[in-house]
């Protein structure tokens, strides 16, 4: 059983779906609470109905994207891991920091619009551990078998670190540990990359 069987034998898709939409929901609700308050904020009032509009395009897209063949998303993985990768190098030349992140060179001015790259990276990466653990027949049972998707990871996760850029970092290790749980890796296999990792993200120094 491949791990996208397994994930679906576990779940099925309208589980997912239904638990993404709820999820989705919570946050709309969250982002109006904070245009309620006793002091409301002129600049966050209407913040929500932008959420929604979010929201709502991004069901159109989910609901697009649905009907395309997963032989489709196997062929794309490796070439948007790659793009991923000389965007955030290119960030780290042209890249600027904004409101709360300056200094970080975490975006691409492309004049009317800003990229985060590393979204793009982080989407790239899910992609390209799909199509490497997706066909795994058996869970890895050694910690060579678990060299590529550490690996997979290890690149981008590094090139995000030196904008530097703590917190997206933590989002790709949450990824592979992710993708290693719901491909049967044995708990103390996933334990023993705790350590490096957790030191990895812990040498972090934003100077």
């Amino acid at each position: 059983m491949t791990l996208i069987q397994r994930f679906r034998t576990t779940f099925g898709d309208s589980t997912l779906a239904i638990l993404v939409l709820a999820l989705s929901l919570f946050g709309v609700a969250m982002v109006y609470s904070a245009g309620q308050l006793d002091v409301p904020d002129p600049a966050v009032q209407g913040v929500w109905k932008k959420q929604l509009l979010f929201l709502g395009i991004s069901l159109g897209a989910f609901l697009a994207i649905l009907r395309i063949q997963l032989r489709w998303f196997e062929w794309i993985a490796l070439p948007a891991y790659a793009i991923g990768l000389v965007l955030l190098a290119l960030t780290l030349v042209i890249g600027q920091g904004y409101g709360t992140a300056q200094g970080v060179k975490s975006w691409i001015d492309l004049g009317p619009i800003l990229v985060q790259p590393s979204q793009f990276a982080i989407l790239a990466t899910i992609l390209m551990l799909a199509r490497v653990m997706g066909n795994w027949r058996e869970p890895p049972r050694s910690l060579w078998a678990l060299v590529t998707p550490v690996l997979l990871v290890l690149v981008p996760m590094g090139l995000v670190m030196l904008q530097p850029d703590l917190g997206t970092a933590m989002v790709f290790t949450a990824i592979l540990f992710g993708a290693l749980y719901w491909a049967g890796t044995p708990l103390g296999l996933m334990f023993m990359l705790v350590s490096p990792v957790v030191g990895l993200l812990l040498s972090f120094s934003p100077g």
